[in-house]
């Protein structure tokens, strides 16, 4: 079908995004957490299949590459958010119900954690964030990475190993 919507067929293209629009925008809203970006997301996505299209495997499945696509898009937004991120950002983000004792303690725990989160190797970051944002079971993991059931639930291991040992202070890069 991605060829057929690179050849120009309309009804090909439409259909491709048909299938590939509400999973990669639900994918891209649960990673941000912004429905603004999410759709930002989505569209540099496409622009990028289309981009690869011509090099595109026909025995691979489209929604894969796509989802992988969306998915280091997601992780790349992440990373250039919490790089730039100050503490105005932190401060914007306070809930004024709160005491910025409260506010602050959480800015804190927040940058611990995606600075754990960012430190993990990439693999096992998006098994992790697979599983934990997207609900995703272990099989899906394994299919959206393309390794094997056991390889995935080793990847979860270490990643959930990791990060708790990043986020205790026993481990330093």
């Amino acid at each position: 079908m991605l060829r057929q919507a690179l050849a120009g067929e309309r009804n090909a293209s439409e259909e491709l995004v048909r299938r590939l629009l509400p999973p990669a925008h639900a994918l891209a809203w649960r990673l941000t957490g912004n429905g603004t970006e999410a759709e930002d997301i989505v569209q540099e996505a496409f622009c990028r299949l289309w981009q690869l299209a011509p090099r595109f495997e026909p025995r691979a499945r489209v929604s894969t590459l796509f989802t992988t696509i969306v998915r280091n898009l997601c992780m790349d937004r992440f990373r250039r958010h919490h790089e730039n991120a100050g503490e105005e950002a932190l401060e914007a983000l306070a809930d004024p119900g709160r005491t910025p004792e409260e506010n602050w303690l959480d800015g804190v725990r927040s940058a611990r954690l995606h600075d754990a989160l960012r430190r993990l190797p990439s693999r096992q970051r998006a098994a992790l964030m697979m599983w934990a944002w997207q609900e995703c079971d272990v099989g899906e993991i394994a299919h959206e990475l393309g390794v094997a059931e056991n390889a995935a639930h080793q990847l979860l291991f270490r990643a959930r190993a990791r990060l708790r040992a990043l986020l205790s202070g026993d481990e330093h890069d």
